[in-house]
């Protein structure tokens, strides 16, 4: 292990000056933020700014003592709700992250589309989007939207850290950062947030529903090859019949994934761990979650599909010619 020592005063003032976290948030070839929110931080910001999330006084103190030390002065915004209890909102959470304090210079006026925004029908503002995608920070307040990916995690131009870098120097930006990091890392451990078997066991409709697609696509993959077989296929540019055929079946398979994985991420309830994660940007996609509950779809190595590696099957647990294969061609 190599240790370096500043020891002159200039080698001190050097490092210090140059070599600080706060003066290297940016990349100096285009200025794009290189220090950004991941996995964890992405999933607790997701999680608290979410709707529906409500606190009492004495829990919503306790979450904001968790971004700072004891040594910082916070000032409790007024609540969201007065009667017939005072409740706290969580989206008022990162109000207080943004600016903790009165004589904190930060005020921030802020719009940016997260990665779960979809256009509102019929098309009126999009901070009326149905998913609450749309966030939207006036005065250091934040009036609608989530926090994700799109919002604090992204190395872009478009982000919180990087408009509170712009208008406010680097050493907010940089306490902006520390005050999420550690809000984020104590919030997530004493919220809990963890996948179980019952987040990817797939409901009796999406079962039932998964079974459909798979029978339709076997039987349209059986009328092509028939088709094959009798000269009845066109062939593709570039492609002789054997080819075309490889990729028709290729393609139907595939749009089994597509249909199981869109009708598994409607049927998952808000709560499910790997939606959440796909949802927020934080790992993962749709695709990862509709192949871990519905179906992994059919899977293609070097522009073919797997070949049989047994007797007459690809893999040991498939039955002997089952119609899982069509490697064959019948």
């Amino acid at each position: 292990m190599n240790l370096h020592v500043p020891q002159t005063e200039e080698a001190r003032t050097e490092a210090t000056q140059l070599m600080a976290v706060q003066h290297n948030l940016v990349s100096p070839r285009n200025g794009n933020p290189i220090i950004a929110a991941i996995q964890d931080f992405i999933t607790a910001s997701f999680l608290m700014s979410r709707k529906g999330n409500f606190y009492d006084r004495k829990t919503f103190v306790q979450i904001c003592s968790y971004m700072v030390d004891a040594g910082v002065q916070i000032d409790i915004p007024a609540p969201a709700i007065l009667k017939p209890r005072m409740l706290w909102t969580g989206k008022q959470i990162f109000n207080v992250l943004m600016r903790p304090s009165r004589s904190s210079p930060v005020i921030l006026n802020f719009e940016c589309r997260t990665k779960s925004y979809s256009k509102p029908k019929p098309p009126t503002a999009p901070d009326m989007c149905p998913r609450d995608g749309y966030l939207v920070v006036r005065n250091s307040e934040v009036m609608c939207g989530i926090f994700d990916k799109e919002t604090i995690g992204a190395k872009g131009k478009r982000t919180l850290f990087y408009v509170i870098l712009r208008d406010y120097g680097p050493e907010e930006a940089a306490d902006a950062m520390c005050r999420l990091s550690k809000l984020s890392a104590r919030w997530l451990g004493n919220f809990g947030f963890s996948v179980g078997i019952n987040d990817v066991q797939p409901g009796g409709n999406l079962a039932e529903r998964k079974e459909e697609l798979v029978a339709k696509a076997y039987q349209d993959v059986k009328r092509m090859i028939e088709d094959w077989q009798v000269g009845g296929i066109e062939a593709q540019a570039g492609c002789d019949m054997e080819q075309t055929l490889e990729n028709k079946i290729s393609g139907t398979l595939n749009k089994v994934r597509e249909e199981a994985g869109q009708i598994c991420v409607d049927e998952l309830p808000t709560t499910n761990a790997p939606l959440v994660m796909a949802t927020s940007g934080s790992k993962g996609s749709f695709i990862n979650v509709s192949q871990m509950v519905a179906c992994v779809g059919q899977q293609v190595i070097m522009g073919k599909r797997i070949p049989d590696g047994f007797q007459d099957r690809s893999l040991p647990h498939f039955e002997k010619s089952c119609m899982a294969s069509f490697h064959r061609y019948c």
